[in-house]
C-alpha cells in the first residue's frame, strides 16, 4: 500500500474488520492521557485484538514485514552489531542474519531517521539491512532484558583482577574502541564507546575504587603511588594492544583504555559507503600534489577510512610512507614510522620529505 493515500491506523484496521469503531475510540481517549503512544500500541496493550493478528495487519497496513518479536526470536548478539544505546535510541533491534543480510525489527519503520542511522551502522559493517516492524513494547521488553544481562555480567565478578578482566573482554566482545572507569561521587561508573557513540555498562559500589584503581596501574605499568595523569600499555590480551591514560578529578583516578586490535584487516572503501564508482574515487583521492583531510570525532572511523584509501592508493610502482602516534595496523610494503618521545613529527617529516615519497600519511591519536 502507498503509505501516502492510506488515512489513519484506526480507520485502517476497522475497515479490515480488525477492530471495530468503539474500540478505536477507546485507544483515541486512552492517548489523550498518553500522547507519545501510537494507536496501535495501545489498542495491544488494552487487548481489544490478538497480538498475532494485530501485528499481521499492520504490517499489511504499512507494507512492511512485521514479526510478534520476542526474546526467543533474538538469533544472535545484538550488542555485536549495533550498541544497545543506539538500539533504544532507534527502538531497532537486529534479531537474526544469514551471510550478509540481517534481519532488524523496529516499533516504526516511519521513523526514516532511526531506520537510516541502523541502515547505515550495519552497512559499514558489510552488512544489507532486512527491516521488519513489531510493536513498541515488545521492543522494550527485549531491550530491558539485554540491558539487565550485560550489567549483571559485569556486577557478578568478584574481585578487581576478575572484575576488570570482565570490563575488557565485555568490551572486546561488544567492539568498543573505548573504555571509560569513571569515579563518581557514590559509585564507579563504566562506560563503552560503541559506533562512536558513549553507553553505560556497569555502575560498580565506591568501595571497589581503590582495588579497581589499583589492578589498572599494575597491569598497565604505572606508579601505584602517584595519582597525576599517566599513560600506560596493556599487553596481556593477545590480540589487542590497549593503550591506558589515566587523569585525577574531584572523585577519584579516572582511566580510559583504548583498544586496538592487531592486524586489523582493513576494508574496502565501498564497504565504508563510499560509491562503487572508480572515477569518483581517482577524482577524490588519486591526485598529485594534493591534501586529503580526514576529520570526526572519536570513534567515528578516522583510522579505519585513512587505511582503506591508502590500500586503496598502494601499487608497488610508489612509495608510501606514514608517520603516525601511534602505528595501529601495519600493512605490508608501507614504511611505517612510529612517533614517541625521542621522534617527532616535525623531525620525521623533515627526514621522510628527502626519502623520496609519493604518498605521505600523518595521522595523530595522542590523548
Amino acid at each position: 500500500m502507498d503509505n501516502r493515500r492510506r488515512g489513519p491506523i484506526g480507520i485502517e484496521l476497522v475497515k479490515r474488520g480488525i477492530v471495530n469503531e468503539e474500540d478505536v475510540n477507546k485507544a483515541l481517549d486512552y492517548q489523550r492521557d498518553y500522547p507519545n503512544m501510537k494507536v496501535i500500541d495501545i489498542i495491544n496493550k488494552l487487548g481489544l485484538c490478538n497480538e498475532n493478528i494485530l501485528v499481521e495487519a499492520l504490517g499489511d497496513i504499512l507494507d512492511e514485514k512485521s514479526i510478534l518479536l520476542t526474546q526467543n526470536d533474538i538469533k544472535l548478539n545484538v550488542a555485536d552489531y549495533i550498541s544497545l544505546d543506539v538500539a533504544k535510541q532507534n527502538k531497532a533491534i537486529p534479531f537474526d542474519i544469514t551471510g550478509n543480510k540481517i534481519k532488524v525489527c523496529f516499533s516504526d519503520t516511519l521513523n526514516r531517521r532511526a531506520v537510516d542511522t541502523v541502515r547505515l551502522i550495519l552497512l559499514n559493517k558489510g552488512l544489507i539491512m532486512e527491516r521488519y516492524i513489531t510493536f513498541e513494547k515488545n521492543i522494550n521488553a527485549i531491550l530491558e532484558s539485554l540491558e539487565g544481562s550485560a550489567t549483571d555480567n559485569i556486577n557478578s565478578s568478584g574481585d578487581a583482577i576478575g572484575l576488570i578482566d570482565t570490563i575488557i573482554k565485555t568490551a572486546i566482545k561488544k567492539r568498543a574502541s573505548d573504555i571509560h572507569i569513571e569515579p563518581l561521587e557514590e559509585s564507579i561508573r563504566v562506560r563503552y564507546r560503541i559506533d562512536g557513540e558513549l553507553v553505560n555498562a556497569a555502575k560498580l559500589p565506591k568501595e571497589k575504587q581503590s582495588q579497581i584503581v589499583g589492578r589498572l596501574k599494575a597491569i598497565s605499568n604505572m606508579y601505584q603511588e602517584k595519582q597525576e595523569s599517566q599513560d600506560g600499555r596493556i599487553v596481556t590480551y593477545p590480540d589487542y594492544n590497549i593503550r591506558v591514560s589515566s587523569q585525577k578529578n574531584i572523585h577519584g583516578e579516572k582511566f580510559v583504555l583504548r583498544l586496538l586490535k592487531k592486524d586489523l584487516n582493513i576494508r574496502g572503501l565501498s564497504d565504508l559507503g563510499f560509491p562503487q564508482d572508480e572515477q569518483a574515487l581517482k577524482s577524490s583521492f588519486n591526485k598529485r600534489n594534493s591534501i586529503t583531510i580526514i576529520a570526526a570525532p572519536t570513534g567515528e572511523g578516522k583510522t579505519t577510512t585513512l587505511y582503506s584509501i591508502i590500500d586503496y592508493l598502494d601499487r608497488p610502482e610508489i612509495n608510501i610512507t606514514t608517520i603516525e602516534d601511534p602505528v595501529e595496523i601495519r600493512i605490508p610494503g608501507l614504511n611505517q614510522i612510529e612517533i614517541n618521545e625521542k621522534l617527532r613529527f616535525a623531525d620525521s617529516l623533515r627526514t621522510v620529505l628527502r626519502q623520496d615519497p609519493d604518498i605521505i600519511l600523518l595521522r595523530r591519536d595522542k590523548r
